[in-house]
């Protein structure tokens, strides 16, 4: 078997992603255009800013921020107008992904209509789980067009 090893084109794919961001209970929001359309793979447009249009599989939570005038990591949001939202003391930076807590988040492939809830602060159970019905709702609203 003398064939030349090749990696396999990443295919072309269509589906959406959620996600919202909540910083000490305020929805963050992406309607300004330094946001929209910076990648062509994986990008928000205006119409729906907190929907994901994935083109390419195998693109990660990360690669999405990545994409963004803004930088996010495990511990640490630093927003597009350069505020700082850093774990520390009781103030937690917090990931759900699909309803569940899940602190490698960044690192997880984006499969088809998942959800993301990244949220900073000292927030209760049911300050989370409100926040998670906003971005239910906004699936919602996306999904009635």
């Amino acid at each position: 078997n003398n064939q030349p090893l090749t990696t396999p084109t990443p295919q072309i794919v269509n589906y959406n992603a959620h996600f919202a961001i909540f910083t000490n209970g305020t929805f963050r929001v992406f309607t300004a255009s330094m946001y929209h359309n910076k990648d062509t793979n994986i990008y928000i447009s205006a119409d729906s800013p907190n929907t994901i249009q994935i083109r390419k599989e195998n693109l990660t939570w990360q690669d999405f921020f990545n994409t963004l005038p803004m930088t996010l990591s495990p511990k640490c949001l630093v927003t597009g107008t350069g505020q700082e939202f850093c774990t520390k003391d009781k103030n937690i930076l917090r990931f759900f992904l699909n309803g569940k807590e899940d602190p490698e988040a960044l690192s997880k492939i984006i499969q088809k209509e998942n959800t993301l809830l990244v949220t900073y602060g000292d927030l209760s159970k049911n300050q989370i789980q409100t926040q998670m019905e906003k971005l239910d709702e906004l699936i919602v609203d996306i999904n009635s067009n």
